[in-house]
């Protein structure tokens, strides 16, 4: 295996770790990144203001590492309605946001939860994580790296992800729900160059 592929693969996966949408510290960060703030401003807000309200510095400091990383894959528009748009804005924008920084998140609602809801599936499946990574193995053999608690991590925050922003009624139970794309966040996708996760989003693949 070459190191371009092993690359590739890594960025398939992106920062589904680090957390689900994670809503509040999202709308903190967006509201800071529209200030433009300069490293020594970053570093102010994040450690000595602490806003995302972490219970440590090192806590404060992964968050906003991860949450910068993924949310720099948008725009200033992106940011906007992150943090001041609809509570269904801004959660939609989160999970685009989620969705361009880990591809996985996109390819399992294309390959698992929209056949659900096209197959009139109630809800997904309790095990519907484990057997989408089963599958994906051979396409991405890097999953075989992590530890089963890491990939088990993937998945909680995955289904957390789509139950923030409506897919599923709630992690536990998975029910199924329709969702109906904002105008603003398609609007933002076309802008961004990423209109292939429009027909995703509206489940239509």
């Amino acid at each position: 295996m070459t190191n371009t592929m092993i690359k590739n693969d890594k960025r398939w996966i992106g920062d589904l770790l680090g957390g689900s949408l994670m809503v509040r510290e999202s709308r903190t960060i967006a509201e800071l990144l529209l200030s433009e703030p300069d490293e020594a401003t970053w570093q102010q807000q994040i450690i000595n203001e602490n806003i995302l309200q972490a219970s440590s510095t090192s806590t404060a400091n992964r968050y906003a590492r991860t949450l910068r990383l993924r949310l720099m894959t948008l725009d200033r528009g992106g940011w906007k309605l992150i943090a001041d748009g609809s509570e269904s804005e801004r959660l939609q924008m989160l999970l685009v946001a989620l969705m361009i920084q880990s591809p996985v998140v996109a390819e399992f609602i294309a390959e698992v939860v929209n056949p659900a809801r096209q197959q009139f599936k109630e809800k997904l499946g309790m095990n519907c994580w484990s057997e989408f990574v089963d599958e994906n193995l051979r396409l991405h053999p890097e999953l075989a790296a992590f530890s089963d608690s890491s990939i088990q991590k993937m998945g909680n925050n995955l289904i957390k992800a789509l139950a923030e922003a409506g897919y599923l009624d709630s992690p536990r139970r998975r029910n199924l729900q329709n969702v109906f794309l904002l105008p603003d966040v398609a609007t933002a996708l076309h802008r961004l160059n990423k209109a292939e996760l429009l027909p995703i989003l509206e489940g239509n693949v």
